[in-house]
């Protein structure tokens, strides 16, 4: 008996989709991976539907897991916030579409990279030349438990945990648990930032504080670069995209670039601790996607890890946990098809 999967990382800017077969537990065809940039619920349904069609494959998908740039309500609703119009999709549109009504799951994007990191782990990846080493414990603890964080700072900031447990039938268990951490209220670093904090607030008359997604993100960086050129005097000749300001930080030919990109990456630092002291990851703390990827020679000389471990009480636990750069491009994609064979 033949099953076909299907995968789909529907993003804030493009949506990936990817199929395969599977035959007798194991893996006996994949397809290309179909990519568009999406702006609209039309353009979901139209490219799903495309892509459903091209594979060809004339069987009707038997599982399918969907991820979305969005907070998925009861694995059954999202809001897609930037999107033309911010449509609401929910299950029984994907069913409409050709999906199959019992075996579709909706979850957040972040919950796709978190199977990504199981897939990666199951393969033994974690330990391959795809996962670069930011920071390695002197004495790495052990028997602890294998709990893990996914951070995806970006054009937005995406969080998410691996949970470990034992049941009482001595089953060993993980579940992915997506966050939204990265919205609660950001604290000035310091005085340089809380100037920061001032000035782009001061062009928000609507809002009396910042978030941690204000700064980790492209619009965020975009503001942080921004608020520095006008506390210093200087006039911005042309706006920059987020693109281009990190392009200058990594190549270090602008210092307010560099400036903006560390603030990003500390505030990401920040939320990094507040995650760890919550959810203990001795299995280490990744961060994904292709910003990382881009930006991985800043992030090694940046103030992330300094933030992190910046905690007077809870120091010697924080040093305890490694942290890595995950440079296997669309775990995304891999997490929702390691989801398929595993979850559903």
């Amino acid at each position: 008996m033949k099953s076909l999967n299907i995968s789909i990382d529907a993003g804030g800017t493009h949506t990936r989709f990817r199929a395969e077969i599977i035959e007798k537990e194991k893996i006996v065809s994949s397809s290309r991976e179909y990519k568009q940039k999406i702006n609209s619920k039309e353009e979901l349904k139209s490219f799903l539907i495309s892509s459903l069609n091209d594979i060809n494959s004339g069987m009707k998908p038997t599982n399918c897991v969907i991820g979305f740039a969005g907070a998925v309500i009861d694995h059954r609703e999202v809001e897609i916030t930037n999107w033309k119009s911010r449509p609401s999709i929910i299950l029984e549109d994907l069913i409409e579409w050709g999906f199959p009504e019992n075996n579709t799951i909706m979850v957040n994007d972040m919950e796709l990279a978190g199977y990504g990191i199981l897939d990666m782990e199951e393969k033994s990846e974690l330990n391959s030349g795809q996962c670069e080493i930011l920071y390695k414990p002197d004495f790495p603890a052990k028997n602890r438990i294998n709990n893990k964080l996914i951070i995806a700072p970006g054009t937005g900031f995406g969080t998410a945990s691996i949970i470990e447990f034992t049941t009482h039938s001595g089953e060993k268990v993980k579940d992915v648990l997506s966050s939204e951490i990265q919205h609660i209220q950001v604290p000035p670093l310091d005085e340089r930032h809380a100037e920061i904090i001032k000035v782009i607030l001061s062009d928000k008359p609507e809002r009396n504080f910042l978030n941690f997604e204000d700064f980790v993100s492209g619009k965020g960086l975009c503001k942080t670069y921004e608020a520095l050129l006008k506390l210093d005097g200087m006039m911005q000749k042309e706006k920059k995209e987020a693109t281009e300001i990190a392009n200058s930080a990594v190549n270090g030919i602008d210092k307010y670039a560099v400036e903006a990109l560390n603030i990003f990456y500390r505030c990401v630092g920040r939320i990094i601790q507040a995650m760890s002291l919550v959810a203990q990851p001795y299995g280490g703390i990744y961060l994904c996607g292709t910003s990382t990827v881009n930006n991985a020679e800043f992030i090694h000389r940046s103030g992330l890890m300094e933030e992190f471990h910046n905690c007077l009480i809870r120091q010697q636990l924080l040093i305890q946990f490694p942290v890595y750069i995950v440079t296997k491009p669309d775990i995304n994609i891999a997490g929702g098809l390691w989801a398929c064979r595993n979850v559903i």
